[in-house]
């Protein structure tokens, strides 16, 4: 392939709009145009040798030329020379090139060389405007991703107060439990064992202290959906056998039971059978949640057992979950009736699976999770009357961003499809335009005429049937560009 410069140029530099085209170009694309921009006319233009140099391989190389052609940073022609001949040259744009630009560039190339018989732009390949189609839709998604986040941390309440049911004059629930006065966290009825006494001590993998509450977004072990089996917390009150000065193993840190609630059994009753069967034992980290929610923590005011209750079902049966959870749902093409290997659905990953593959651990996480910034907020509601306005700014940016995604996506649709259609219309020519040369080269054959005279021939044909037949207008830019 062969450089030439799609307009004298002006400057060295790469123009501030191209370098900011961040919706066109990654920096991969963006550097390779800046290598194009660099030489003169005339360079030859080998893209495993560009890439060679600046360390990458050949299918970047070719990911950042279909970008830059799609954008029209880049417009590479044929054209057909004598001798029936093809070469490849390659324009240059920055800003990017428009539509009589490209029609300008192929009557330059018919005035520079009078043996040219065919001129026509080669468009981008399918596969790169179906990568530039699923990067634009990625890049919307995650700006709507990261505006609904600072709209979410945007939006302050206020810390709770004595005011708030539930709250110590100290900002803090009151939660009845006692605790360790150095570390709130941590119940005092917590016994930490040391296996060597010169180390201190260790929490084992489930050893959060009974109190620990989840914030938004956070998890306990139960988050993970681990799938633990059903049982009671560790330890119980036996004596422990006496250990040995010194241990290779790692200290652990064990817990008493901790004591129910209260509401605890009023709460368990109303647990849907679907997640744990009336008379059977909680699973550890949601009977934790429970007792966090009935208790209170740090930042989270006390609930009531029928706020817990209404938290629960709201979880539950408003997400769908027992559906979510059957062994026939398929929340993604990778969901089978034993699992799922797909990354879980979620604000960062909107396009994952959504099966629940733990029924006690989604809701131990569900119901202990605090969505809105206030704390007093109870899925929309203040505790103690009120709608929440923070909930209410949030949702009313929420819209306004998946009404601006939308808008993006329709319009970056209905551009992929006009140049669909664009593309088609340019093909079906090149088709006819191919299929007129060869027929009138047949009936000059069958006549006798052949070499240079036939060729003569054939150009003169194809130049009146291109000025009765004229070529299709090239497809326009992809929206944004």
């Amino acid at each position: 392939m062969r450089k030439r410069s799609g307009r004298p140029p002006r400057f060295a530099q790469v123009p501030n709009e191209t370098v900011d085209d961040s919706t066109n170009l990654d920096l991969t694309a963006l550097g390779l145009l800046t290598a194009f921009l660099r030489h003169k006319d005339g360079w030859d233009i080998t893209l495993a040798k560009v890439g060679e140099k600046y360390g990458h391989g050949e299918d970047a190389m070719a990911n950042a030329m279909g970008a830059l052609q799609i954008a029209r940073y880049v417009v590479k022609v044929r054209a057909m020379g004598a001798g029936n001949q093809w070469r490849t040259e390659v324009a240059v744009y920055a800003p990017p090139a428009t539509d009589a630009e490209v029609e300008q560039l192929l009557a330059d190339i018919r005035a520079e060389d009078p043996d040219v018989r065919r001129v026509e732009v080669i468009e981008p390949t399918a596969t790169a405007i179906e990568r530039a189609q699923k990067r634009r839709t990625k890049l919307v998604k995650k700006a709507a991703a990261r505006a609904a986040k600072r709209a979410k941390a945007a939006v302050s309440q206020g810390s709770p107060g004595p005011g708030i049911p539930g709250v110590g004059e100290d900002g803090f629930p009151d939660s009845g439990v006692s605790r360790l006065p150095e570390n709130p966290r941590v119940s005092k009825e917590t016994v930490v064992t040391q296996e060597d006494e010169n180390d201190p001590a260790v929490a084992d993998a489930v050893g959060k202290s009974a109190g620990g509450f989840a914030s938004a977004g956070a998890s306990d072990g139960a988050a993970g959906e681990s799938g633990e089996a059903e049982g009671g917390s560790a330890a119980s009150g036996t004596a422990l056998p006496a250990q040995r000065k010194t241990s290779p193993r790692p200290a652990t840190t064990k817990t008493r039971p901790r004591k129910e609630s209260p509401g605890f059994e009023m709460v368990r009753a109303a647990i849907p059978p679907a997640v744990a069967a009336p008379g059977t034992r909680l699973y550890p980290g949601l009977h934790r949640a429970i007792n966090d929610l009935l208790d209170g923590a740090p930042g989270i005011p006390r609930r009531t057992p029928e706020q817990v209750i209404a938290r629960i079902n709201r979880r539950w049966y408003g997400e769908h979950a027992e559906a979510r959870a059957a062994v026939d749902y398929r929340g993604c093409d990778r969901c089978t009736a034993s699992s799922c290997t797909a990354p879980r659905k979620g604000p960062e990953n909107p396009e994952g699976c959504d099966r629940i593959r733990n029924r006690n651990a989604w809701l131990a996480a569900a119901v202990i999770a605090q969505d809105c910034p206030n704390p007093a907020c109870e899925d929309g509601q203040i505790i103690g009357g009120g709608d929440c306005r923070a909930c209410q700014e949030r949702a009313v940016e929420r819209r306004e961003i998946a009404r601006v995604a939308a808008e993006t996506t329709a319009r970056w649709e209905a551009e992929s499809e006009a140049r669909k259609a664009a593309q088609g219309a340019v093909d079906a020519w090149t088709q006819q335009e191919a299929a007129e040369e060869a027929r009138y080269r047949q009936v000059l054959g069958e006549a006798g005429v052949w070499g240079v005279r036939l060729d003569h021939q054939v150009g003169q044909h194809m130049a009146g049937w291109r000025e009765r037949n004229p070529r299709p207008a090239c497809a326009r830019r992809a929206v944004g560009a």
